[in-house]
């Protein structure tokens, strides 16, 4: 296990904290996370991106002169696609936008996100405290003290309301429950900082408890 420094709201401690490996010391799969990533991307589409074709848009139907005589070029319609204001030809349409990742890769995914944070020095192992209320200011002056630069998540152990509404002002930090986060947050974030032991309030990756679950040698 990798041993990192926790911090509070005051800044560094004393305290070491042993990572635990089954989430932040895994070997890092890149495959996986760059399939989770681009699922949930494509599964956050809305798909509502729509052209009118030249059955769909108004105009009239009567052909605009006739067919020879005229020195121009022949023409059917005003809603011809080569027409200004005519329909479009194979424009984008409404669909549903589905991609499914089973629950292993989607995990696989996550603990590879994390590991990869770890191994790069970028995860912070936190106390937080009680917040009373709710306060931006407590918060940031936290953050700036944890030697976190760039975009920060903050994965915390329950959703705690005044937490979540201290950080919902504050444009580089996102804070969401441990359970909730995905490999697509970590890596979109420069520095991870969970709450210590927010990890035990979500379910060991399949592969450590299938590790369990094989019977000793002899």
């Amino acid at each position: 296990m990798t041993r990192v420094t926790c911090y509070t709201t005051e800044g560094s401690s004393d305290r070491q904290v042993e990572l635990p490996d089954e989430w932040f010391g895994a070997e890092i799969n890149r495959h996986v996370m760059y399939q989770a990533v681009r699922a949930q991307r494509t599964n956050s589409r809305a798909g509502t991106a729509s052209s009118k074709t030249r059955a769909e848009v108004r105009g009239s139907s009567a052909k605009p002169w006739r067919q020879k005589g005229t020195g121009r070029a022949r023409v059917g319609s005003i809603r011809s696609p080569l027409w200004e204001g005519g329909g479009v030809i194979h424009g984008p349409r409404p669909k549903r936008w589905r991609e499914r990742v089973p629950h292993q890769v989607r995990s696989a995914a996550f603990v590879s996100a994390l590991s990869d944070r770890a191994q790069s020095g970028l995860v912070r192992v936190v106390e937080l405290g009680v917040f009373e209320a709710p306060s931006t200011a407590r918060l940031a002056r936290a953050i700036d003290r944890w030697d976190a630069e760039g975009k920060v998540l903050l994965l915390i152990r329950e959703a705690d309301r005044n937490i979540l509404l201290s950080g919902r002002n504050l444009a580089r930090v996102t804070v969401k429950k441990f359970s909730d986060a995905s490999a697509h947050d970590v890596l979109i974030h420069d520095v991870v900082a969970v709450e210590d032991e927010a990890w035990d309030t979500r379910s060991a990756p399949i592969r450590s408890r299938v590790a369990e679950e094989e019977p000793a040698d002899g």
